[in-house]
């Protein structure tokens, strides 16, 4: 497995700085077969509290679905296409604002390669960090996996009463 990275800068017509960070990952075949036997793809990579991004997406096609409709039923004086043309627009304008700024990352997006935007060298540079990491676990997860298959036998040996209750106390 293999990690790369690509790093850009560019300028808006302000001339505030702007940077992007893709990032994908490679795997071999036998990686691969791990990766659908086990749908590793569609696992969180790295897991976040999207809800303000999906309220965002939200409202957004809200307001496209609302003038989209009221467009086409305008220029089309068709109500149910309408509704329909601007279900397809809002939704797809949702969806489109909620998957590019998502901050939760699925192990889909490193194997398609994804697209990250930084604010400055010191975002790009701890998402890099981040993103090194998951990757990192997530290749030990799927070194494991090749050995799940079978029974595995645990042997829990009693703990003395003072280290019991510690851990009792601490898990509860």
């Amino acid at each position: 497995m293999e990690l790369l990275f690509k790093r850009e800068q560019t300028a808006d017509q302000i001339g505030r700085v702007h940077f992007t960070l893709w990032g994908k990952l490679e795997v071999s075949e036998d990686e691969q077969a791990l990766i659908n036997r086990y749908e590793f793809d569609a696992s969180v990579l790295i897991g976040s509290d999207d809800s303000e991004i999906l309220r965002r997406a939200m409202w957004l096609g809200g307001i496209v679905f609302v003038v989209a409709f009221a467009l086409l039923a305008y220029f089309l004086a068709n109500g149910g296409i309408a509704f329909l043309g601007g279900a397809a627009l809002g939704g797809g304008a949702g969806y489109w604002h909620m998957n590019e700024k998502r901050q939760t990352i699925f192990v889909r997006d490193m194997l398609h390669g994804r697209n990250f935007k930084c604010d400055s060298v010191v975002e790009l540079a701890k998402k890099e960090a981040w993103l090194e990491g998951a990757c990192g676990v997530f290749r030990q997860v799927m070194e494991s996996a090749k050995h799940w298959d079978g029974v595995e036998r645990h042997t829990i040996d009693p703990l003395p009463k003072e280290q019991a209750k510690e851990l009792i106390l601490r898990a509860a």
